[in-house]
């Protein structure tokens, strides 16, 4: 389709679903009823997900920030975690705004401005944050298995809030920049493929790249060194977050750079499904941690805040260690 027909993906402009309906409408009229109908099916079970990810969201995010923030030993991991976790409850906390958009209208009318460009930063922050987080995540256990002596000195707590602040203000200031160039530039093509292009290439190929390279080199570091196999579990829950992290946003990506290629009537429906799934990915690393905690199968009936806790808190065996992570972690069977 032409791209002039097209606009950015932002919850303040025209929404496509609005184009959707007077676009079929319009060409099929016979079709009407039909699709204002599919519609409407669409719009409630988009609403449904939305509601359930929402609630899983807070409920698990919010259980992670107080066991790693307040219950559990300050650790490094702990740290990460944390962050983490507060990232993905702030972007769920806005699904609320996202569900009421649905109910009521497809578009972000003039009236609800503030929300909906409120509910858009905090999907862009968690966006932005989630992934600086995940790679910076990589490049810290990197760091312990190949010069595990060198970390044990200066891989501290100080050093990681530092760059946990850092990936912060970084976080803000691309959210903002994001926002002010997409508005600025709204509706030239050219420029706007441009800025999908910068997204794409800065927030997920090249994360990625350095997210896969940091573990390929680990697991053949960790072959080479022949760990137990309980040392490697801290591994296998980062690289379980890491993976549900690029399959959950790897479709919104490509339909951002796509977009303009597919029909009105089939972006809408790639657009609620990718935009479901990235939302996914704010809810379901609590669940990770639960399910992939150590002897989950044989502990089922164990207090799910005592298993998220052995999560976060398994330190990996071997000459580096956590650095100030080594040591038992205090736990509290609930």
């Amino acid at each position: 389709m032409d791209p002039a027909d097209h606009h950015s993906i932002l919850p303040y402009t025209t929404s496509y679903r609005d184009e959707y309906t007077t676009y079929v409408s319009s060409d099929e009229n016979h079709h009407e009823d039909k699709t204002i109908e599919e519609k409407d099916v669409l719009q409630m079970v988009t609403a449904t997900i939305f509601s359930i990810i929402f609630a899983l969201g807070i409920i698990g995010n919010g259980l992670v920030i107080w066991i790693a923030g307040f219950r559990m030993k300050k650790t490094i991991s702990a740290v990460w975690f944390l962050h983490l976790a507060i990232a993905d409850f702030l972007c769920c906390a806005s699904l609320p705004l996202r569900i009421v958009q649905q109910i009521v209208s497809y578009s972000c009318l003039p009236s609800s401005f503030v929300s909906c460009l409120l509910n858009n930063i905090l999907f862009y922050l968690n966006q932005c944050t989630s992934v600086l987080l995940l790679t910076a995540m990589s490049i810290d256990r990197w760091v312990s298995v190949m010069w595990p002596f060198w970390a044990k000195v200066h891989r501290t707590q100080k050093l990681v809030r530092i760059t946990v602040a850092i990936i912060w203000g970084l976080s803000l200031i691309c959210t903002g920049i994001m926002f002010s160039l997409t508005f600025l530039f709204y509706s030239r093509y050219n420029i706007e493929f441009t800025l999908h292009l910068i997204r794409l290439v800065f927030l997920f190929v090249i994360p990625f790249l350095i997210i896969v390279t940091s573990y390929v080199t680990i697991f053949l570091q960790l072959r080479k060194s022949k760990r137990p196999q309980r040392s490697q579990r801290p591994y296998r829950i980062i690289t379980a977050v890491i993976l549900c992290f690029f399959i959950c946003w790897a479709p919104y990506y490509c339909l951002l750079v796509f977009m303009y290629k597919v029909s009105k009537g089939s972006f809408y429906i790639l657009d609620t499904v990718s935009s479901s799934l990235a939302y996914l990915n704010s809810c379901i690393n609590p669940i990770i941690y639960v399910f992939m905690a150590q002897d989950f199968r044989h502990n089922f009936l164990r207090s799910i805040p005592f298993r998220v806790e052995k999560a976060l808190s398994e330190p990996p065996d071997g000459p580096c260690g956590e650095g100030d992570d080594s040591g038992p972690t205090p736990t509290t069977e609930v």
